[in-house]
């Protein structure tokens, strides 16, 4: 990707058109990883709302895998059992760190994948860019999911 944001001319309208909103933020932060040399970079929404900036930014795999996450730590968010309470919190705590330092790696993976294939501006647009109902729909399925799988412990001892 250095290469293709050294290219910036070449390729910045594809990258824009599959990005969408706060795309300058993204380029910039690209750049500011090819500079240091580093594959993260700090992104608050990443870190404190991963699975729904995950869903809002068209991002399936991460939005997936996040939602597992909480999904298998429901169960053992009971305040009744703190030694299993404070592994899962802390468990979720620190893959929220883990997303809020490679979110803007993820994401530009996506946009490159994206920007790679022979799509028309407008289906990058399509693809990529943001989804405030997708991100919407996940904090309700996620919400719904959790309290579901959350009361099975109690159903099993009933």
């Amino acid at each position: 990707m250095a290469a293709e944001l050294d290219n910036a001319p070449a390729n910045e309208e594809r990258l824009r058109a599959a990005i969408g909103p706060r795309a300058d933020y993204y380029l910039r932060r690209w750049r500011q990883m090819d500079e240091s040399g580093k594959s993260y970079s700090w992104n608050w929404p990443a870190c404190l709302l991963n699975t729904f900036w995950f869903a809002y930014r068209k991002m399936w795999a991460p939005t997936i895998v996040t939602a597992l996450a909480y999904l298998v730590a429901a169960p053992f968010l009971d305040p009744t059992r703190p030694m299993r309470f404070r592994i899962a919190a802390l468990s979720l705590v620190g893959l929220s760190f883990v997303t809020g330092a490679f979110g803007n790696l993820l994401y530009r993976r996506q946009a490159e994948k994206l920007v790679a294939g022979p799509a028309s501006l407008e289906q990058l647009r399509a693809r990529g860019g943001v989804s405030l109902v997708l991100a919407i729909a996940a904090a309700v399925v996620l919400t719904v999911l959790s309290m579901v799988v959350g009361m099975l412990p109690a159903l099993v001892r009933a």
